[in-house]
């Protein structure tokens, strides 16, 4: 087992008070700055944009009628009209086509499908290829892996590298929940509560309990030896989870005093976390551990279980009945009594191995007895204050759902309560990240952050129409994905800053955005012919150790990568896969010379390079020109113009042998900033 040690500088009690000291100071005094004297972020009246109750907005009028298809694009040219702003053209049918793919699937289209949609000139081409991109298995793949970044899965933690066997399920359990299009509403019910809902027959309830893995995928210190600590560093960590993912807030400031900046105090808090502490997350020992619950079963294979347990249990019993008796045997009854209990053992192990098993998955327990929780003063677990009853954020006005009961945790409330159609933020936050996710930018661009500290909506009315037809909709993630890309304002094309839209916060023209670190890997193995569509299931041996012998380099797609805290694919940590240790909504997207470093010389891409070469000139054979058009149709998604036709055919048609000359040719498009990035 890897150990990693750490040094530390050690200091006297005294500096370390003072310096506490000197913070709790520092944080008054900042807070009262922000607030003004006197006023608390419980007290104060004025209400924030993203409390406020939303109140389905009129639709602007335009001057240019003819141009907006639809609501979405009423609201955003009303807002470039009233700059004196202009929206760009649309993009070519290639760009859109490949924007479209890889938003809608995180795959390339194929040479047949670009070829198809350039010839489908019919009015209902574009919403014909939606539909059919959104009834793609690949479409619960991508749209998982944008929900697994904000749910901070993983599959380790970092401090000893312990593995998370059981973690794949809950990628599974996401990647099929957004193929079937379950409702959003229903999977924050089920993440959140999800064993404590009523289930239609085993095979829901299994899946139910699946989901709850949400809440065991922090980043624990496992070794930590005040258990009373541990259990509130885990309450915090889920708290802080939850409010940021589905509500935009970051609650776990309040752990210690009233929130400088949001109107959530420290008794809101211990509200909240006092239903989480009623829920048992970890068995302790020396080395505390996760809970793992059996799966629910078929009653036949139920029964059959339960029939193979008793059988062990028997067996065991004999055997240990055996041993004793053998102790007290003369001599020379020692071997006959030796050879039975052998015998024993080896059915015991037969019918160990060949039997029925039980599947398990990581989740947590609802602990008997719940109770409220006191208010711990500047967040120690051992200076306890007034007790305050489980309950809710009390500023978010709206949700009917009834605080927990006296025999309730009220997990299965505080999912219904953030659930409730009448939360003002839930729908908003939710709307707001799949606008970021198909757009590149947010309505707010602060995607994990409704606070007084985030950023304001750049177009609050559309963001409101949005939340509330997603709701009047079903919660359905597949027609809120369709209206967006239906719009003309997703299909606009790139152009450079605009005078007076500068970062295109007006959306005058479409973002230019890179691919995902998981994007340009799929990419490429689809390019070369080796990327396998099939997945799911275990993906890592579950002899694995935290030695991570284990290197990942199978075709799978990469949602299906193992994602171990301390040991990330190369490709995910030069581009910018986010750090799995918490809410990240928002992925960075850093230029660094360290990336096309990668690109020009690691074995992954010079590898997919040469396979690719060799796929092409197996497939045309003899054709330079036809070979080059498709090349780039494969790798770039359209056809090289006048100049790159020239430079390229005059270097496949130079010396060396045409292996090695279209190898560098596809290794230098792999390179080129027009792969790793989507106009």
């Amino acid at each position: 087992m890897t150990r990693f040690q750490f040094t530390s500088v050690s200091k006297s009690a005294s500096q370390v008070s003072i310096r506490r000291l000197a913070m709790s100071l520092f944080c008054v005094w900042l807070g009262s700055f922000r607030l003004g004297a006197g006023s608390s972020p419980e007290s104060s009246t004025a209400i924030h944009w993203s409390y406020a109750p939303m109140v389905p907005p009129t639709l602007p009028g335009v001057t240019h009628v003819s141009w907006p298809r639809g609501s979405i694009d009423r609201f955003v040219l009303a807002g470039l009209e009233s700059r004196g702003l202009t929206p760009a053209a649309e993009a070519d049918r290639s760009t859109l086509l490949r924007r479209l793919h890889f938003d809608l699937t995180g795959l390339p289209p194929t040479e047949e499908q670009l070829g198809a949609f350039a010839d489908d000139r019919s009015p209902d081409s574009w919403e014909r290829t939606v539909d059919r991109l959104l009834a793609s298995p690949r479409f619960g793949e991508q749209w998982a892996r944008h929900w697994m970044d904000v749910a901070r899965y993983a599959e380790s933690v970092t401090l000893r590298g312990f593995v998370f066997q059981e973690a794949w399920r809950y990628r599974d359990y996401l990647i099929d929940s957004f193929n079937r299009d379950i409702p959003f509403d229903r999977l924050i019910l089920e993440q959140l509560a999800g064993d404590l809902l009523e289930a239609k027959g085993w095979q829901d309830a299994g899946r139910q309990m699946i989901a709850t893995t949400f809440l065991a995928l922090g980043n624990t210190n496992l070794e930590e030896q005040d258990k009373q600590q541990l259990e509130m560093d885990v309450v915090d960590e889920q708290l802080e989870t939850i409010g940021k993912a589905f509500l935009g807030q970051t609650i776990a400031c309040a752990r210690c005093h009233d929130h400088k900046h949001d109107p959530i105090p420290t008794r809101d808090y211990y509200a909240m976390a006092g239903i989480l502490k009623n829920v048992r997350s970890l068995k302790h020992a020396n080395v505390s551990e996760w809970i793992e619950r059996p799966l629910p079963l078929d009653p036949e294979v139920e029964a059959s279980v339960l029939r193979q347990e008793r059988e062990l249990r028997d067996l065991k019993e004999l055997i240990q009945c055996y041993r004793v008796a053998l102790k007290g045997s003369p001599m020379n009854s020692n071997a006959p009594m030796a050879g039975e209990i052998q015998a024993l053992e080896t059915a015991y192990k037969r019918l160990e191995k060949e039997g029925p098993k039980r599947a398990m998955v990581m989740s947590v327990l609802e602990q008997a007895g719940a109770k409220d929780l006191a208010i711990h003063q500047r967040g120690s677990v051992h200076s306890l204050g007034q007790v305050v009853p489980r309950g809710f954020l009390r500023r978010i006005s709206g949700p009917s759902v009834s605080a927990p009961g006296p025999h309730q945790s009220g997990r299965k409330e505080l999912a219904a309560w953030i659930a409730d159609p009448a939360n003002p933020l839930t729908a908003r936050v939710f709307v707001n990240r799949v606008w970021y996710w198909l757009m590149g930018e947010g309505l707010v661009r602060s995607v994990d952050n409704f606070g007084t500290t985030g950023d304001e909506p750049s177009h609050p009315a559309l963001l409101d129409h949005l939340a509330l037809q997603f709701i009047a909709e079903g919660w359905s993630v597949k027609r809120l994905v369709r209206s967006i890309v239906l719009s003309r304002v997703y299909q606009l094309a790139y152009r450079s800053a605009t005078p007076g839209d500068i970062d295109n916060r007006y959306l005058s023209h479409a973002h230019r955005r890179r691919l995902r670190a998981e994007q340009m890997r799929d990419a490429m193995l689809w390019a070369s012919g080796e990327l396998c569509l099939d997945g799911g299931g275990r993906t890592f041996p579950r002899q694995l150790s935290a030695d991570y012998g284990f290197v990942y380099q199978d075709t799978l797609r990469s949602v299906y990568a193992p994602v171990f805290r301390n040991a990330l694919p190369e490709i995910f940590e030069c581009f910018d896969f986010p750090p799995p240790m918490m809410v990240s909504g928002r992925r960075e997207s850093s230029v660094v010379p360290s990336q096309a470093l990668f690109l020009l010389n690691h074995s992954f891409v010079r590898d997919r390079a040469a396979r690719t070469a060799e796929r092409l000139l197996k497939e045309v054979p003899d054709d330079d020109a036809t070979r080059l058009r498709r090349c780039y149709r494969l790798i770039l998604g359209r056809e090289p113009n006048e100049s790159e036709t020239r430079l390229m055919l005059g270097h496949a048609r130079g010396p060396g042998s045409p292996e090695s000359k279209w190898t560098e040719m596809v290794h230098a498009l792999f390179a080129s900033v027009d792969f790793r990035y989507l106009d």
